[in-house]
């Protein structure tokens, strides 16, 4: 890893000081109170944080210590050998979660761990809300993992794969509003379609004037996830508050815009499509790319909603 500055070591310092201020906060609002008081939210072991941030190093994880990380994950090893021989062309039968590992890559692997999380957080494929569409939202966090890739791949600004896993976990605030507090989010599910309201107003009006931003940067936190995974699910909406934007969040927001507009549609509401231009600007990229790129995406969520663990 390349050595860094100190004005930059300064930054991450603050940075971690206003992370740990948020938490204390966040721990006393009646929401999360809400959320640890339901008794509905899984526990995941340590291990999975300490697995994620083994595998962003792929060129320093040990392999036989991210195998016993990785054992203690429920459900994770038999879905990472369910994905090899569902959709590989091997010739042999992959049996165990080493075999799984080596063949994947610590990137395929990363990947498939956080997306497996995501679906362990929910208690069955519908989601516990009433009202609240859960196989469209999550649609939309593949439309999200999708643009980012492209425009990754487009402007060489960041790692592609990475920025994919990271579309996958970016809402992860409504998957656990999803599981703890559903009808929460059937009451801005409601005002969305009912009143029109924009998602995170919503939220704020429901939520005691928090959104799932915040509830998922507490969440990461509880399980130990990266910073720059803390960073995206935090501030994918309003990079600008950000004091350093990094490329991913730019990267992310303009993605999960995109994506937006696409899931606003399966919902049936005729939204308009609106992205800032100046982390377009930033990102370098024309209108006619991001038009494309909106156009397109259906069909590329389509694609992969059919390959496991994605699709319903």
């Amino acid at each position: 890893m390349a050595a860094i500055s100190f004005k930059e070591e300064i930054c991450i310092m603050h940075l971690k000081y206003e992370r740990a201020k948020e938490s204390l906060q966040m721990h006393d609002h009646p929401i999360i109170k809400l959320i640890q008081q339901s008794g509905l939210l899984p526990k995941i072991p340590k291990a999975f944080g300490e697995t994620i941030n083994m595998l962003l190093e792929p060129s320093e994880f040990n392999i036989d210590e991210c195998i016993e990380k990785l054992s203690s994950l429920p459900k994770l090893e038999s879905t990472l050998i369910q994905v090899l021989n569902f959709n590989s062309k091997l010739n042999r039968e992959i049996i165990t979660l080493k075999d799984a590992v080596l063949y994947l890559g610590a990137k395929n692997t990363r990947m498939i761990a956080i997306a497996c999380i995501t679906g362990l957080l929910l208690p069955n494929r519908s989601g516990r809300a009433r009202i609240f569409d859960n196989k469209k939202y999550w649609k939309h966090c593949i439309g999200t993992s999708i643009a980012s890739y492209i425009i990754a791949a487009e402007t060489g600004l960041c790692d592609k794969d990475k920025i994919f896993t990271y579309g996958l976990i970016h809402d992860i605030g409504i998957t656990v509003l999803d599981i703890c507090l559903s009808e929460h989010l059937d009451s801005i599910y409601k005002m969305q379609l009912q009143k029109g309201l924009h998602q995170i107003v919503a939220e704020r009006v429901v939520l005691n004037g928090i959104t799932h931003t915040e509830i998922g940067m507490w969440i990461c936190q509880q399980w130990g996830l990266p910073e720059e995974i803390i960073e995206i699910v935090g501030y994918h909406h309003s990079p600008f508050k950000h004091t350093k934007t990094s490329n991913e969040i730019k990267i992310m927001y303009l993605a999960d815009s995109i994506s937006t507009s696409y899931y606003e549609n399966l919902l049936g509401l005729s939204t308009t499509f609106v992205y800032s231009d100046k982390i377009r600007e930033a990102l370098n990229l024309p209108n006619e790319f991001i038009e494309n790129l909106a156009e397109k995406l259906p069909q590329e969520v389509d694609n992969i909603s059919r390959i496991r663990p994605f699709g319903f």
